[in-house]
């Protein structure tokens, strides 16, 4: 009888026909050792979430978060733009706008997903297991490169802006022109609570400032997650570019700001570029990080290394962000206290807050994984004199305080963008954690493949009642390998972080089943087996180059999962279905490069 139960959230474009083709090879045929009906599907696509207005996905977290053995497994999907998100009404002959959708539909579930009171998740990022010694390290140069100039809006963080620490527990609600626009929330005591404005007139001279030096622009936002917010700040840099006389750069322009970020440390360019970022908080960050990498240069850390990002509560990706609609009055109420905010028409409010229980459950989570994974150390990247991360920091030297943890040995504080610095330029020898906020840690996060490949990462979502769920998301949807597959008629698209996440959630669910030996065996052989395959010098295009093996043979998808089946068959003893499967495995192969 089944009882940790999967759920897979399934990915879409690229990502959702190589799961399509994994569970053709390595799922359906080993029925017999994984129980029948585990596995439950549910359609997390743009297409699905509109049709449901995001209820899907409420309904699958609590499906799967609801079983105390559940295992939720998210497959990549698109964060649309409001173009994508048209595009897929008017194909549905729904008369619906996106503004009328759920945020579940128009956003990332991920937030959600993480925030969930049955979740309260934080996200860790890490090297997949066996592939460090697989895999050839060529680290980008930065000698010929041009130079970086980064431009943000000054002032930090702390412009037209308040921080607050709760001194006792209190309900923290915040109203525009006596309407409330977040609604009441209790936050324990400790709990930190931030608001900003950001002027107008500061993002158009920061835009034009970077447009009139006539370099190449990297734009640099987080607009898809924080439309009202990161999404203004483009659009006004597109309306700047109008009137400039240049074209606008509407849509994903690769320019989302953790991939333009990963892209500039991994590609740099010959030519000077101007990088603009218009936030005040990650932009220092950025520039410090840049400036010392093309600097100094990039060295990958010798023993293994995860990112683990503060996750879940309602910080950056759960603020609250808006442009503002009229001249006005913002007030956050903190209990009895009332704090008035005048704005103007045109700028933008942020409030964001997170709970001193989840900071809490945090640490204790980054502690959890240093112990489980044998790590050396953990780096906690935040910032104790600034009033925002102090909780989180008090959190740290209170839990190791009660495990015995020693500061400067298991673990040290430093402020972000230098552990960010160190993590790319100086790495700490043996095996390290770097635990840094939700934001800065998904910006830090996207580069951690440079000078090995994107399917060496993989990411896990750490729920508060010590389960691990997996993601599939290492290569992410790849829809510039959807062209290609209607030309050549095979799929390019690397399928390991599909078959690891996937593995990770058999693991998961042989832990709630320790007497279920069928299942236990799978679980332990799926993972093995596709190294395996990558050991005998067989892998996708992406990733063969990279391989430290003396052959070195490029296939389509659909090969080099038949290649995992040939070894997962002789891992579960399987022998003559083994020799069959390799048969059809020489007859079927398609060699590419």
């Amino acid at each position: 009888m089944v009882e940790a139960f999967i759920d897979v959230a399934l990915p879409e474009e690229s990502a959702g026909a190589a799961y399509e083709i994994v569970k053709r090879e390595l799922i359906t045929p080993f029925e017999n050792f994984i129980g029948k009906k585990r596995l439950r599907e549910h359609d997390w696509s743009l297409k699905g979430r509109i049709q449901t207005n995001g209820e899907i996905i409420r309904e699958t977290i609590e499906m799967a978060g609801g079983n105390p053995k559940g295992v939720l497994i998210k497959g990549p999907g698109i964060t649309p733009t409001k173009e994508q998100t048209q595009a897929v009404l008017t194909e549905l002959g729904d008369e619906r706008k996106p503004e009328e959708l759920s945020k579940l539909v128009t956003g990332t579930p991920n937030g959600y997903l993480r925030g969930h009171w049955l979740v309260k998740g934080n996200l860790e990022r890490y090297e997949n297991p066996g592939l460090s010694d697989l895999l050839k390290v060529s680290l980008p140069t930065y000698d010929k490169a041009g130079k970086l100039d980064v431009l943000y809006l000054g002032g930090g963080r702390a412009k037209d802006a308040s921080f607050f620490v709760l001194e006792n527990e209190a309900e923290v609600r915040v109203d525009f022109n006596r309407e409330t626009v977040r609604k009441a929330e209790k936050l324990s005591a400790d709990s930190a609570v931030y608001v900003k404005i950001t002027r107008r007139k500061d993002v158009v001279d920061l835009c034009n400032r970077a447009i009139e030096k006539g370099d190449e622009i990297v734009f640099m936002s987080k607009y898809t997650v924080r439309p009202n917010l990161d999404g203004e700040k483009k659009r006004i840099y597109n309306d700047c570019r109008e009137k400039h006389g240049l074209d606008r750069r509407e849509g994903n322009q690769g320019d989302i700001v953790d991939a333009a970020f990963a892209r500039l440390l991994a590609k740099p360019e010959p030519r000077n570029l101007t990088v603009l970022v218009p936030d005040p908080s990650y932009g220092p960050k950025i520039a410090t990080v840049l400036n010392a990498v093309y600097a100094a240069g990039v060295r990958k850390p010798v023993g293994e290394f995860s990112v683990c990002r503060f996750s879940a509560g309602k910080s950056e990706y759960g603020g609250l962000n808006q442009v503002v609609s009229e001249n006005g009055e913002y007030r956050l109420h903190i209990g009895a206290k009332e704090i008035r905010i005048p704005v103007k028409a045109g700028d933008m409010f942020e409030e964001m807050h997170y709970d001193y229980k989840d900071a809490e459950r945090y640490v204790k989570q980054v502690f959890r994984q240093l112990s489980f994974k044998n790590y050396d150390r953990v780096v906690f990247a935040f910032d104790e004199s600034d009033l925002y991360d102090a909780p989180v920091v008090k959190a740290v030297r209170k839990e190791a305080f009660r495990l015995k943890k020693v500061e400067g040995q298991d673990f040290v504080v430093m402020k972000p963008d230098a552990a960010a610095v160190m993590m790319f330029t100086a790495p700490l020898p043996g095996k390290t954690c770097y635990a840094y906020d939700n934001l800065w840690g998904d910006i830090v996060s996207d580069a951690m493949d440079l000078g090995a490949s994107i399917a060496s990462i993989n990411s896990v979502i750490l729920l508060a009642d010590g389960r691990i769920w997996p993601e599939m998301g290492g290569a992410g949807t790849a829809p510039d390998l959807m062209n290609l597959f209607k030309k050549e008629g095979f799929w390019r698209y690397d399928p390991i972080p599909i078959i690891e996440g996937l593995a990770i959630g058999f693991q998961q669910a042989a832990l709630a089943e320790p007497d279920n030996m069928p299942l236990n065996s799978y679980a332990n052989s799926l993972h093995e087996a596709y190294v395996r395959v990558l050991k005998q010098g067989i892998a996708t295009p992406d990733l063969i180059g990279k391989l430290n093996t003396k052959q070195q043979k490029g296939v389509d998808t659909a090969s080099f999962v038949l290649a995992v089946r040939v070894e997962l068959l002789t891992l579960l003893g399987l022998k003559k279905e083994a020799e069959a499967q390799a048969l059809r495995l020489k007859q079927e192969m398609k060699e590419i490069r």
